[in-house]
């Protein structure tokens, strides 16, 4: 999600519109008789390893390199196997057994199974490894035992315990997965590739093969690459997973400066670029046949950290948000629609009128702020200096701040894995931008990460037992309905505590050369990986 910190990938955007892709970008691709160029507005990736990624642009790099054990299917919506042939729940979905296809192997050819799964998802869970994707297993049986109570901010020492008690090897195929409560949504989870498995070699070692990694997708590494190069892929012969992609070769390139990227792809050096936010009002008068847009979907916040005293009180979080005039918002951004909750609009679950504290009242914003006792001190809204727009964003808040609270806003740029750094170790001072896309569709991917105490994702560093107990709930609730009940109890709960205030969903629009058709699913978004060359 362009300018927004924190955002990972969402994979389920909804189809609004699109041009009729007779754009006239040149061919810009190398390497192979369909080939194309995509445009990442971010940072150049530092490494790849999926297991150690939850942002957007590592996401999309890992899309291509490995392979899921379960997808969306883009026409139906429904969960198809990938490189699972079964996942198997008992009954009470405590239990779950994962056998795999055969025939399958890594780049390296070492045959893919049961074993590299176990041993990555170990490797991944243990705390002292400061692996990204850790929370994901904190579901799993034995989680504690590899992940000892830290101080906040810190890394965990290493265990005796390497292992997880509920994760076993039960042949070459299949192994199984113990969770310590029942756990309905499991097998979705299992197409986000912050699970994709590891070979032998680079487990052993996986900081010499963090720049050249060994996946099992459709595509491979083309030679060397360092943190700054392009990304090229070529297509690997020996992926045998289903729908595979049509190019033979990708190059990934890295531009920190989204009107820069967008502007590469006018002058016909990139094949694919988003819009970014400063051109939403222009790109269909830019790239008259070559645009595609999808509808509103993910979701945008203002983190509010909850490690500063001075917002303890949920008084000030209420004031804060309905000073917040959500339709100006949106307007400013462009595409983008008012948010009143914190789940996206896409989402089986999603209720338009969730927050009783997302509705603009100035006068009762004021009110609140004084019942609060007030805020102390400057409040400063820390953005993103490679975003063309973070800094108009966050004048536009603090502008709203001030002038109907009466709060001295001052306003900080820093790149944003500096944000995120300083917020990870409970260094930023004052608020934050921060955005979500699920890795897979459940209404319990948008409050797990964020909210549970343990999240991935939990920007705020938020903490709510309640929360958690009613999270758990749903978890093992098998009826789907009535965990979706349960889990809007979780977001209830959120939102009265408020850590993240919503601000709005924003509609992604995407600029495409005229050689490839993004496929465009409203299950599966708009995906560059799964063009159509002509």
């Amino acid at each position: 999600m362009t300018g927004v910190l924190g955002a990972t990938l969402g994979l389920a955007l909804v189809l609004g519109a699109c041009g009729d892709g007779n754009g006239s970008s040149g061919d810009s691709g190398g390497g192979g008789a369909k080939s194309a160029v995509i445009a990442i507005a971010a940072d150049p990736l530092e490494y790849i390893n999926p297991l150690n990624e939850n942002g957007s642009p590592g996401i999309q790099i890992a899309q291509a390199v490995f392979a899921p054990l379960v997808a969306t299917d883009p026409n139906t919506g429904k969960t198809v196997n990938v490189l699972a042939d079964s996942v198997t729940p008992d009954k009470a979905s405590q239990t779950w057994t994962i056998k795999l296809k055969p025939g399958n192997s890594f780049q390296n050819g070492q045959p893919l199974t049961a074993k590299d799964y176990v041993d990555s998802w170990n490797l991944t869970a243990q705390g002292s490894t400061a692996w990204k994707n850790n929370g994901f297993f904190s579901k799993v049986e034995g989680y504690e035992a590899l992940n000892p109570p830290t101080p906040d901010g810190a890394t965990p020492k290493p265990t005796s315990v390497k292992t997880l008690s509920g994760l076993k090897q039960i042949d070459d195929l299949t192994f199984s997965v113990k969770l310590k409560v029942p756990f309905s949504q499991f097998g979705l989870t299992l197409q986000y590739l912050g699970l994709a498995p590891l070979p032998e070699e680079v487990r052993k070692d996986p900081d010499a093969y963090k720049r050249k990694p060994i996946g099992n997708g459709p595509f491979k590494l083309d030679g060397a690459w360092n943190p700054g190069d392009d990304i090229k892929l070529v297509k690997w012969d020996g992926y045998k997973g289903p729908n595979p992609p049509e190019a033979d070769a990708l190059t990934y390139r890295f531009i920190p400066n989204a009107d820069t990227a967008y502007n590469e792809f006018l002058a016909g050096t990139v094949d694919f670029v988003d819009v970014p936010p400063t051109k939403i009002k222009t790109f269909k008068t830019d790239a008259p046949d070559g645009w595609v847009t999808a509808g509103a979907s993910g979701a945008n916040y203002l983190v509010v950290p909850a490690w500063d005293a001075r917002f303890k009180n949920p008084k000030l979080r209420h004031a804060l948000s309905m000073a917040i005039d959500r339709k100006a918002m949106a307007d400013l951004v462009g595409l983008a629609a008012p948010s009143n909750g914190l789940i996206a609009p896409d989402i089986n679950g999603y209720r338009a009128d969730a927050c009783k504290y997302c509705t603009f009242d100035a006068a009762k914003a004021k009110q609140l702020l004084q019942e609060a006792g007030g805020f102390s001190g400057q409040l400063n809204i820390n953005y993103n200096t490679t975003s063309a727009t973070g800094q108009i964003f966050a004048e536009a808040i603090g502008n709203m701040l001030r002038q109907n609270l009466g709060l001295d806003v001052k306003y900080t740029g820093k790149q944003g894995s500096e944000i995120t750094t300083l917020a990870d170790t409970r260094k930023l001072d004052g608020l934050r931008f921060s955005g979500w896309g699920h890795d897979y569709p459940s209404i319990e991917d948008y409050l797990t990460p964020m909210f549970k105490s343990t999240g991935d994702a939990n920007f705020a560093g938020y903490s709510n037992p309640q929360l958690d107990k009613v999270l758990a709930q749903g978890d093992a609730e098998p009826d789907p309905d009535k965990a979706i009940k349960l889990y809007q109890q979780a977001e209830d709960i959120a939102l009265e505590d408020m850590p993240l205030i919503p601000l709005y969903a924003k509609q992604n629009a995407y600029l495409h050369s005229a050689k490839i058709e993004p496929r465009v699913s409203k299950y599966t978004g708009v995906q560059a990986l799964y063009s159509t060359f002509k």
